[in-house]
């Protein structure tokens, strides 16, 4: 199976790319987890509710990957939990460490779409600098990556030739 994952900073596509990626290609959609859980908490998180993030989104793909031998589309993954983790808190718990996905093959989406208002967005003004994180950390780790930038046409356009590459 072939586990595609959108990541980046907020407001920079990624829900409607994912969710649109997933319907082009007949594939599952897990979508983020973290709206979810922070719409049902009712105030503001604290640190120990990353780690409840991070099971709650690992339960989702685990669910969404019984249903496909070929294409799973992810709208985020513990990645974007660990850097929120470590530029929120300066720490990230253990198992969203040890719960990265080295086998996944990443959509970074380029923050050049304009920020939209949203109660769980906290980085209107730091979106370049933390593309930069998401991009240092693909890096680093040896994920395979490509980066989606552009109106959202050329982006689908780029994305559904990429991905019949993957899967032909």
């Amino acid at each position: 199976m072939i586990k595609i994952v959108f990541t980046g900073p907020e407001c920079s596509g990624k829900t409607t790319l994912s969710s649109e990626i997933a319907k082009k290609f007949n594939a599952p959609w897990v979508q983020e987890y973290a709206r979810e859980y922070l719409m049902n908490l009712g105030s503001s998180y604290e640190h120990l509710d990353l780690l409840k993030i991070a099971k709650g989104q690992l339960k989702l793909e685990r669910k969404s990957a019984k249903k496909t031998k070929s294409l799973l589309i992810c709208d985020t993954n513990l990645q974007v939990i660990k850097i929120w983790s470590h530029l929120k808190y300066s720490k990230c718990d253990p198992f969203i460490l040890a719960n990265q996905d080295p086998s996944a093959y990443y959509v970074l989406c380029y923050p050049d779409f304009p920020w939209k208002k949203d109660p769980f967005r906290e980085n209107k003004n730091d979106r370049l600098e933390l593309f930069q994180h998401y991009h240092q950390d693909l890096i680093q780790n040896k994920h395979k990556f490509i980066v989606a930038r552009g109106n959202h046409e050329n982006r689908m356009s780029f994305l559904e030739s990429a991905i019949l590459k993957m899967i032909s």
